[in-house]
């Protein structure tokens, strides 16, 4: 703004030299605007003494100016209206000048502060402050109140509610002081008292730290002895009694996670290695109680498996939710700004469940876990179905489905259930468990072959041992997996018997058992047994044990009843081919071959209580081809009986149409041949 003025008073000089007279004395103004302009401090920040100056300089100027004047009008006649002129303009230019004085005045009074600064004395009373407001934000920083005494960090009782509480308003302090040294300002991290403050808090740090693992150290170790002394039925309960003990800890172990990694390392080992030892002496102790426990029935709900994998499933999780919490698991703790605001990820870590941290520690825990309960499993597979009870007990826990779910928690008694490590572990078990019944399924499908043999031995085949050992291994399969998730590799096991046995019973003879008698009855059995399981993996296996079946009744009842009218069927063959020969039904009888004298010759041959006699003697021989197990007696005598009904059906009318008229008739009518059938049955 001096500037513009400075310019703006050069002006009024040029309009002042323009008004005098031509060749009129111009050294006095000229040297008064010069002077002014040269007296002017570019640096000068004071406006009202300049404005006082302007205010001189302009009153010199102002006499200046009525003296050129006076000059000019007695020295020429037209010079007065150009003056007049001359200082309108210049009146004109003062008013501008004293509004920008003015604004220039009103901003000198908005910042009086501005002004004074630049004095001594505001200077050093500005510098007074900032060192004061340093020097405060370096002790906040380093003198924290619970680092005011140092040297006796490390003599503080861990042992006492009290005690641990200073120990960790301490610790926190230390941490809070030595993360935020990278944050601070270089130039305040340079200052020799702050590096020699910092150095104390490091070893103080150190001295903590080493106080902090040696106490633990020693109450792991003796949590660990007093839970390897009880004795091995009770440990489970001083196994995770211990856990109460060590979780007022957890504060200290998640301050040494941060700040001492070393300390956290050795302390994680100590408890890996104290306590593997007692939870491996635990499961070996559950699984041996298993083995000499007496054989459950099989409709029994409960078994000493089920009852080994629920300890197993309560210390596994118990010791997973203890390790997450107390080691502070899967939590970055260096990436948090401070203890108190990482609750959110700690929740989030617990919802995540067992992460890599905790995956790898309680396999460190429970090393010999997975041989112990497989062990167990290969056991119980030499009781009666005990392959399939231990696949059904493993599988319902793994799937999620079993005793906890009922009663309203997830599998092995927690939260978390797909996170829980002790579920991952039973999977493998549950694979062991599954192979297992697959053997028992494999033995099953390559004894077939030599069940068949078996029966060969006997006097009549009856049905083939591997079907009543089907019926008993479904039956008692889906009482055991009645309820679970296992129906995929029930369905599996019943097809792969279903297909074996059809394969079997086509394969299977018998030297004094007619083919399609071994073959009806056992596909008749093993269509009964198949449709009772009513699984859709097994429906092509029913119709296909259905149409077998149908087969092997119509050729036992083709070969084994024939045609008890024999001669009158081949006489009649032969008038059927003679009309097929172009000869008309009403005229065959005019050939002497099928004559009505050599029709009423062959009835006569078949007399009705001939006929009865045949039927009583092929009622004999089905009776000794059946067997009494396989129950299809009046079956096969009742498609017998539909057999000679319609041989019967179709000669009487043959009759009928070749000879009609001459009154000749087969010796039983259709009621005689039912009241036969029936009498014989009844007999019998």
């Amino acid at each position: 703004m001096v500037e513009a003025a400075k310019r703006e008073e050069a002006g009024w000089a040029r309009a002042l030299a323009e008004a005098a007279p031509a060749g009129a004395e111009a050294t006095v103004p000229d040297a008064a605007l010069g002077a002014l302009l040269d007296d002017a401090d570019a640096t000068d920040g004071d406006a009202e003494l300049w404005v006082r100056r302007l205010g001189e300089r302009v009153g010199r100027l102002d006499a200046l100016n009525v003296g050129g004047m006076l000059a000019a009008a007695t020295e020429g006649g037209g010079a007065g209206a150009r003056l007049s002129a001359r200082l309108d303009a210049g009146g004109a230019a003062a008013a501008a000048l004293a509004a920008r004085l003015a604004r220039l005045d009103a901003l000198a009074r908005a910042a009086p502060a501005a002004l004074h600064a630049r004095s001594g004395a505001a200077r050093a009373d500005a510098a007074a402050r900032a060192l004061l407001q340093e020097l405060t934000e370096i002790y906040a920083w380093l003198d924290a109140p619970p680092l005011r005494d140092l040297d006796s960090i490390s003599e503080i009782s861990l042992a006492s509610p009290e005690g641990r509480a200073r120990a960790l308003a301490a610790g926190t302090a230390l941490r809070t002081a030595l993360r935020a040294e990278a944050q601070m300002a270089p130039a305040r991290r340079r200052l020799g008292a702050v590096r020699e403050r910092l150095r104390r808090l490091q070893r103080a740090k150190d001295a903590l730290a080493a106080a902090l693992a040696r106490h633990l150290n020693n109450l792991l170790i003796h949590l660990g002895n007093e839970a390897a002394s009880a004795p091995a039925p009770a440990a489970a309960g001083p196994a995770r009694a211990h856990h109460a003990d060590l979780l007022p800890y957890a504060p200290f172990m998640r301050w040494l996670k941060d700040m001492d990694e070393k300390a956290y390392d050795a302390l994680t080992k100590v408890y890996v290695g104290t306590w593997s030892r007692v939870y491996e002496r635990e499961a070996r102790a559950a699984c041996e109680a298993a083995r000499a426990a007496p054989v459950p029935p099989l409709a029994a709900a409960d078994t000493p498996l089920d009852a080994v994998l629920t300890v197993v499933e309560n210390i596994c999780n118990a010791e997973q939710d203890f390790c997450t919490q107390f080691f502070f698991l899967d939590v970055d703790v260096k990436s948090e700004g401070s203890d108190g605001g990482s609750e959110a990820s700690e929740e989030a870590a617990a919802r995540r469940g067992a992460g890599a941290e905790a995956r790898r520690m309680m396999a460190e825990l429970f090393p010999a876990l997975e041989a112990e309960l497989v062990a167990l499993v290969n056991h119980l597979e030499r009781q009666p179905y005990g392959a399939m009870r231990a696949l059904a007990c493993v599988g319902t826990r793994v799937l999620g489905d079993g005793a906890a779910a009922a009663a309203g928690t997830p599998a092995g008694g927690g939260g978390g259930g797909d996170g829980r490590w002790a579920r991952t572990a039973l999977a493998a078990v549950a694979v062991a468990a599954k192979r297992g019944a697959d053997r028992v399924v494999a033995d099953r499908l390559a004894a077939m072959p030599e069940s068949a043999r078996q029966a060969a031995k006997r006097p009549k085949a009856g049905l083939l041992g591997f079907l009543s050992e089907f019926e008993e291994l479904s039956s008692v399969c889906e009482a055991i997996f009645g309820r679970s998730g296992r129906r995929a590799d029930l369905e599996r096991w019943y097809a792969a018997l279903g297909g074996a046995m059809l394969a079997a019973v086509a394969a299977a003879d018998h030297p004094r058992t007619p083919r399609p008698v071994l073959r009806l009855e056992n596909y008749h059995r093993l269509h009964a047994l198949l449709a009772a399981r009513r699984a859709p993996a097994l429906d092509a296996l029913r119709r296909e044990a259905r149409a077998r079946y149908t087969e092997a009744l119509r050729q036992y009842v083709t070969q084994y009843f024939g045609r008890p009218l024999d001669k009158l069927t081949q006489f009649f063959e032969g008038v059927a081919e003679a009309v097929a020969g172009g000869a008309r039904e009403e005229e065959v009888c005019y050939r002497a071959a099928f004559s009505k004298h050599e029709l009423r010759r062959l009835l006569a041959m078949y007399p009705a209580p001939e006929v009865r006699r045949s039927l009583h003697r092929l009622y004999r021989t089905v009776e000794k081809h059946l067997s009494e197990e396989g129950g299809l007696l009046q079956v096969v005598w009742r498609a017998m009986q539909e057999e000679f009904l319609q041989q019967h059906h179709a000669l009487q009318a043959r009759i009928a149409a070749c000879y009609p008229g001459a009154g000749l008739a087969l010796p039983l009518t259709t009621q005689d041949i039912l009241d036969a059938f029936s009498d014989i049955a009844r007999e019998h």
